[in-house]
């Protein structure tokens, strides 16, 4: 009996060790603070209130995006996994009576302690997937913030496209219809006519163009901040930050995201995890199961006698051959998927130097090479137009040539800006391609 109070002890002293959900957050919360600085509360009414900047729509899908809180639920079933490794399982009672001459009773009170043998692999196991969870989980929300500040810069981007092609627009516009006038006077022929109506009808489609992709980048922005009904009728404000004088440094990039990466350690913990659990199972596979308690025998006429009992398991018919395979294959998947993401992490931190730099020299190169030769074609063409040396269909052309190039140049600023934000990213600790886990 005395030792089947000590069992209980240690079984009640097991399960006391459950973590609670503030305790597997806390980390987490202190991981985000340090990555991404610290995050206060968001009144998600008030921000929808007033026009969003990029910090309002980031501190909206902190506060609101499904999937982050999806990701953070994974903590609360990693811990519950953690508090059930910590335990021993119920205490087994088995009774019987025997009637006849004279009456038998007897009652078996059984502990399964092999909990005691092979748990703190089955502990170390547990521990690590929490670990592991909890890594992804601040992964899930630097990857968001990553992802939400390449959208609202696709956003600007789309706005400041679109006021281009509206202005581009109302030039053709306005040369269709003075070549419409001098058409009906008399003075220009169908030819002519019929190009600036061209123009202009390219023009918008241009336009319509444009419109329809502001909306989808508006939709992609919603999608992330999580909003839906009433909530999507919010407004941006800004536009591209201009591009800086010299080209970013990058050399090192590789190295910090390597240091940086969350899913690296997520991986790492998981290999833990898998190694632990495949320990488990060898020891299982001698000792499959173990038990200690209490027989209470009762014969009428007799007396009652009490005394200790112990079961075990013997694997005679069944070396639990399938979970060992099983187990043994989960550590070798873990560690192929870490180095597949250690892989993959160094391509894409080269990917992304490569794309932030290509893209800063042509945003470079079509603002003081381009757009400067497009705007003195303009003016030039306005100078022989002027002296009624250059058709109205040419200065429309001019026109939207130069519109073209502030296009072209507005489309590398875009890229370089998300770029720039995937490098952030990954000197955060993510990689915006997530891999499987």
């Amino acid at each position: 009996m005395t030792r089947l109070l000590v069992i209980a002890a240690v079984a009640a002293a097991l399960a006391g060790c459950t973590p609670s959900l503030s305790e597997v957050r806390r980390p987490v919360d202190a991981e985000l603070a340090r990555r991404l600085g610290p995050q206060p509360k968001a009144d998600l009414t008030a921000l929808l209130a007033a026009p969003l900047d990029q910090a309002a729509a980031i501190k909206i899908a902190l506060a609101n995006s499904a999937r982050l809180a999806a990701a953070f639920d994974e903590l609360g079933i990693a811990g519950g996994s953690l508090g059930a490794a910590l335990g021993l399982g119920p205490l087994e009672i088995d009774g019987a009576a025997r009637f006849g001459s004279h009456t038998q009773l007897e009652l078996d009170l059984v502990q399964n302690v092999l909990g005691l043998i092979t748990g703190g692999k089955r502990r170390a196991a547990a521990r690590a997937d929490l670990v592991a969870a909890q890594a992804l989980a601040s992964a899930h929300a630097v990857r968001l913030v990553a992802q939400v500040e390449i959208a609202f810069g696709d956003l600007l981007a789309a706005q400041q496209s679109l006021e281009l092609r509206r202005a581009a627009f109302d030039a053709a516009d306005a040369a269709a219809t003075v070549r419409e006038r001098m058409h009906a006077a008399g003075a220009a022929s169908d030819l002519a006519q019929a190009r600036d109506r061209d123009a202009r009808e390219q023009a918008r489609i241009s336009v319509a163009r444009a419109e329809a992709e502001l909306e989808l980048r508006r939709e992609r922005l919603n999608a992330l901040l999580g909003l839906t009904g009433a909530q999507t009728a919010w407004t941006a404000t800004g536009a591209l930050p201009e591009l800086p004088v010299a080209p970013p440094a990058l050399d090192a990039l590789e190295t910090k995201a390597v240091a940086a990466n969350l899913d690296l350690a997520a991986g790492r913990a998981k290999v833990g995890g898998a190694t632990n659990r495949a320990g488990e199972e060898r020891m299982r596979t001698v000792l499959p199961e173990l038990g200690v308690g209490v027989s209470v025998h009762d014969e009428s006429g007799h007396g009652t006698s009490i005394g200790p009992m112990i079961r075990i398991g013997i694997p005679l018919l069944d070396w639990r051959g399938g979970e060992r395979m099983r187990a043994n294959a989960e550590v070798r998947r873990a560690e192929h998927e870490l180095t597949a993401t250690a892989i993959e992490l160094r391509a894409a931190a080269r990917a992304a130097r490569v794309s932030a730099l290509a893209a800063y020299q042509e945003a470079r190169h079509v603002k003081t090479i381009v757009l400067p030769l497009r705007q003195q074609i303009l003016d030039e063409t306005l100078k022989h137009y002027n002296a009624m040396d250059a058709s109205p269909f040419e200065l429309v052309m001019a026109r939207r040539e130069l519109v073209d190039a502030g296009d072209q140049q507005l489309e590398a600023l875009r890229r370089y800006w998300g770029a720039m934000a995937e490098v952030t990213a990954l000197e955060r600790g993510v990689a915006l391609q997530e891999h499987p886990q």
